[in-house]
Parts: structure tokens; sequence; C-alpha cells
């Protein structure tokens, strides 16, 4: 009988070669998970600063916060939003006030007394300008202020905290009494006097209104609010106001245009405010975005000029925003008022140093000289505010004229529409064109 044939069992390389090239298989597996655990375990760590809540807080911080403190190594055109934020929300006191400006040591007693009356429970609503007299000192201007504070029999608190005020501002600052009469008083800053201040036994009545005859025409009074263009809800309330203020818009800021039209649609002056190059620019103080500096020559001044003028073309004037290097500056002002002169608009000196030599060149060219008489809101306070408008009414009643200048402050606002309901009809609000 044949042998049975045995069955041919595969070779032993093809089980082999599948076993190869299983185990390859597998290891390509093994090295891919290991390499994907690998990275998912550390690209986190190396992005980690990225996402973490600790670290990386404290690096966007400091991007934010540098440009706001050290300005002088960001454009202008980058400063811009960072200090008109400041300016309106933090510091209100965007003007210029000088360390030796002598008119600011006279509004710092003015404060004084309102808070001597506040501490009383009292208003500034006591107090009468029977006088407001223009004086120098040392060459700088001031206002000397005769009042009358109608507070009756108690006046010996009123007198002790006032006291206390002026001797926490400094020295420099004195109250006496005029011939050992404690109702008749002086104050002296420097050893000048720059307040008399009478307080009746009696409670002496408001005088009644004078009739209106040559009061209306003669006494005029210009109200400038600066620092406009951002708050188009702000100038409507401006705008609704029973007297006409003049607008005066930062031409670069956001609102301007819109700001401008408004003006124009109610029939309100409407000047540049321009940017001008202030003293310790861009340092200590920086004026913006378009600002004119002295070190320009005169094509370069005046080409910054005009493209500040494009940006609001329908202005009535101009005055400065910042400044008190600038308006020091004979040879730039008399570039920047001869072109003004040219194109028939006017300037108004904001007086941000007594140093200004406006009024020379002004002179100079044959322009009118028109300037700043009186700051509102140096104390962003309503009463502050109140006591201010009632110094530039008295003024206006004894010269003629007061050009005063306020910011679109809250306490601003609130005392222009408090006074409108108490003014002296007699003085006439009115544009700079007016006068």
């Amino acid at each position: 009988m044949p042998p049975k044939k045995r069955k041919k069992k595969k070779p032993a390389t093809k089980g082999s070669g599948f076993s190869l090239f299983k185990s390859l298989f597998w290891i390509c597996v093994v090295l891919l998970t290991g390499l994907t655990l690998f990275v998912v375990m550390h690209l986190p760590l190396r992005n980690a600063p990225r996402t973490s809540g600790t670290v990386q807080p404290q690096a966007v911080h400091k991007t934010f916060e540098k440009p706001a403190i050290q300005t002088q190594k960001k454009p202008r055109s980058e400063q811009a939003p960072v200090r008109d934020d400041s300016v309106q929300k933090e510091q209100p006191q965007v003007y210029e006030a000088e360390v030796d400006d002598f008119d600011a040591k006279v509004r710092s007693v003015d404060l004084a007394i309102l808070m001597g009356l506040a501490a009383q429970g009292e208003s500034e609503r006591l107090m009468r300008h029977r006088a407001v007299e223009v004086r120098r000192h040392h060459g700088q201007e001031f206002y000397y202020q005769n009042l009358t504070i109608n507070l009756g029999h108690e006046v010996f608190p009123f007198l002790a905290e006032l006291k206390k005020n002026l001797d926490q501002l400094g020295p420099q600052f004195s109250l006496q009494a005029v011939d050992d009469n404690p109702r008749d008083l002086e104050i002296s800053v420097l050893g000048e006097p720059t307040h008399h201040i009478f307080l009746p036994l009696a409670l002496v009545p408001e005088p009644e209104p004078e009739p209106e005859t040559q009061v209306v025409r003669a006494s005029r009074l210009v109200i400038i609010i600066d620092d406009l263009g951002e708050s188009m809800a702000v100038a409507k309330r401006l705008a609704a106001l029973p007297f006409a203020v003049s607008f005066s818009v930062l031409p670069y800021n956001t609102k301007a245009r819109q700001v401008a039209n408004l003006a124009r649609q109610e029939d309100l002056e409407l000047l540049l405010h321009l940017p001008s190059e202030p003293e310790g620019y861009p340092r200590s103080a920086n004026s913006g975005p378009g600002t004119l500096r002295v070190n320009m020559s005169p094509a370069v001044l005046e080409r910054a000029l005009v493209d500040n003028l494009a940006r609001l073309p329908d202005v009535d004037g101009v005055n400065n925003h910042m400044g008190s290097r600038l308006t020091q500056d004979k040879k730039a002002m008399t570039v920047i008022l001869g072109h003004l002169q040219g194109q028939g608009k006017f300037f108004v000196d904001s007086l941000t140093t007594p140093k200004s030599c406006v009024r020379d060149v002004s002179k100079t060219l044959g322009m009118r000289y028109y300037r700043r008489h009186i700051f509102l809101d140096n104390t962003a306070k309503e009463h502050a505010v109140l006591l201010q408008l009632k110094k530039a009414e008295s003024l206006a009643k004894r010269t003629g004229l007061a050009v005063v200048i306020g910011h679109p402050y809250p306490a601003t606002l609130s005392a222009l529409e408090s006074w409108a309901k108490t003014r002296d009809t007699n003085v006439v609000i009115c544009k700079i064109q007016d006068i």
C-alpha cells in the first residue's frame, strides 16, 4: 500500500516574515504613542508662562502701564488716548498751573474760604463780591476781591476754621483783623493783600437788580469750554444751557467733527483748541497729537498749524491748549498769529503762563488781543466753580468784560446749570466775536 502523502507545511520563512511585520508594526505604534505622550506632556510646560494665571497678568499689565508712565518714549499719537482718559477721569486739572503762579495762590485762598463756610454747614451763596480789582504782584496779574459774607452773629467758628485752612497752606498766607475789628479782615499772600472780608453783624439783604440801562451793553462775559470732542452727551448738555457758551474742540479727539457740527447747528461760537508745547514737554506735560513746538522751523510750524485747522476747518478762532512754552516764544507766535490773521481768525490767549508774549506779538501785527481772565475749575468742585462764576460777574461789571475758561467736568456742568438760575442777567453772555 502506497504511503500516505503528508500535507505540505507552509514555509517557515513566510511565518517569520509575518512575525517580523507585526513586530515592526507594534514598535512603530509604541514609538508614535511615546512621541505623542512626550509632546502632550512637554509642550504645555514650555507654554506655561503664556497661560499661567500668576505670571501673564503682570506682563500684560506692564505693557499697558508703560505708556502712561514713560510717555516720552512713545509717539504723541499713541499717548493721546492715555492722556485724555487720565485728564477727564482721574486728574481734572488739564490747565497748566506753574509753581510760581501767584493767581493760583489767590485761588487757593478762595477754596480756603469756601471750606471754612462748608465746615459750618454754609454755602457760597452767603458770599457777595462788592468789588473785584485787577492787581499785580511782581509782574503777575491777580484779582483782589472785596467780599461780604452774611453769617450774622456766628462768625467765630468760621474764623477759626478759615485760620486753620490758611495755616495749612503755609506761612505765606496770613489773616489779620483791620483795626482790631474781628469782622473786618484782610488776607495776604507773600505780604500782598488779596482778599478783604467783611462779616456784617446783621444779615445784609441782596441788592435790588439795577435797571437795564447801559449796564447791559457795558458788562459782557464770555464762557469758553475747552477740551471738547470726546463726548456728544457733554456737548449737548452745554448746548442746552439757556445762554451760549463757546466750544473749544481738541482737533484729534474722537468726536471732534461731530461736536463741531453741533456747535454750528446751535449757532455757538467754535474754537480750535490748538495743541501747544508746554514747559516740560513731553516728560512732565504732554499736549497730545498735533502739538506745535518751539524747535520747529517756521515752515514746519505753519504746516502743523494748517494740519490742525484742516481737521476743524469751520472754526471762528483758536485758543491754545497748554502752551506755556510756545506762547513765550515770539518767533513761533508771530508765525501762528500771522497765519491766523491771514485766515481771518482770532486767537484767544489762554494765559497758561504769566510770561506769554501773545499781547506783544498781537500789537506788532495789528491784531486784536483777546485773553482769558479767570479759570473756572482749577478746583473741580461745584461750589468752587460757582464762586469763580461770581467773581467773573463782578469783574465784568467793574471792567466791562470777563473771559473765563472751563472744562467739561461734571462739577463745571452742574455749576453752570445752577448758576443759570441765579446769575446776574445784567451781565450779557456773548461770543469773543461780539467784544
